[in-house]
């Protein structure tokens, strides 16, 4: 019986020292994997902070701005770190600042590489307000102001119904919403099918009598945006039957059916 007590005793002893064992082997590994994560945690932040620098900014597909003024817009510069900027934040505070810029991203390359790639807006409309005129996109995106009303050579002319708000770097928006919408659909056809560059003035003062003046020669009346793509793709087959030197009317009210009224031409005196 004494025998049997001992042996219960000794067995309580080892289990008890084996719960010791385990609990130190519990601290070891809690203890190392801890001292690891800190470590790989300093690791990390030294890299972060140390070695990811901007050691590079690449520029590419501009042609308007210079690889400086964009570099001199950045939220961020030189030996900056890395991953300190957001890249959308960067690239928006872009585009306000150079209004002819259209699209930018910009991306990182390990260890210090930054390249800005952008696409730009050009030029294709000129708004006269008063005594000034704006550039415009083909976004509606206002591009720049030209003083004393100047109307620059191979732009397009607007006019259009009352002007809400039309400030160099933002949309130019209008007191009647739908303008912008009409506007930019209009501008989408003539551009898809070739035209815009002929368009001298489009009048797009009430909404629901839209003109074009094509090359100096013809008016051509759109009436509403309704069927704008047939209109215009039915103007392009009637141009194609024209003599280049006709000049004349151009009703294309009904998208089924076109009136044309041409100018009578002078005779030319024999010689």
């Amino acid at each position: 019986m004494e025998e049997q007590r001992r042996f219960v005793r000794s067995s309580a002893n080892m289990d008890a020292l084996r719960s010791k064992q385990d609990r130190k082997r519990r601290r070891r590994t809690v203890f190392y994997v801890s001292l690891f994560v800190a470590v790989t945690l300093v690791f990390l932040v030294v890299c972060f902070f140390v070695f990811f620098r901007v050691k590079e900014i690449r520029v590419e597909n501009n042609e308007i701005y210079t690889d400086g003024q964009i570099i001199d817009n950045l939220t961020f510069a030189m030996d900056d770190n890395l991953f300190s900027f957001k890249a959308a934040e960067a690239e928006e505070a872009l585009r306000k600042a150079l209004p002819y810029i259209g699209e930018v991203e910009i991306t990182r390359k390990l260890p210090g590489v930054i390249t800005v790639t952008v696409s730009e807006r050009k030029a294709e409309m000129t708004l006269v307000l008063g005594e000034d005129a704006y550039l415009l996109s083909g976004d509606l995106q206002v591009l720049g102001r030209i003083g004393g009303g100047e109307i620059t050579a191979g732009m397009t002319r607007v006019a259009t119904s009352s002007v809400e708000r039309c400030l160099v770097g933002e949309n130019v928006t209008f007191v009647d919403t739908r303008t912008a919408d009409y506007l930019k659909e209009l501008y989408r056809c003539l551009s898809d099918n070739g035209l815009m560059k002929k368009v001298r003035e489009i009048d797009m003062v009430s909404r629901f009598d839209i003109t074009l003046n094509y090359d100096d020669r013809f008016t051509v009346y759109l009436a509403d945006i309704d069927n704008m793509d047939i209109k215009i793709r039915f103007l392009v087959e009637i141009l194609k039957k024209l003599d280049p030197a006709d000049t004349g009317y151009i009703n294309l009210a009904d998208h089924r059916e076109a009136a044309v009224r041409l100018d009578e031409k002078e005779d030319t005196p024999a010689e």
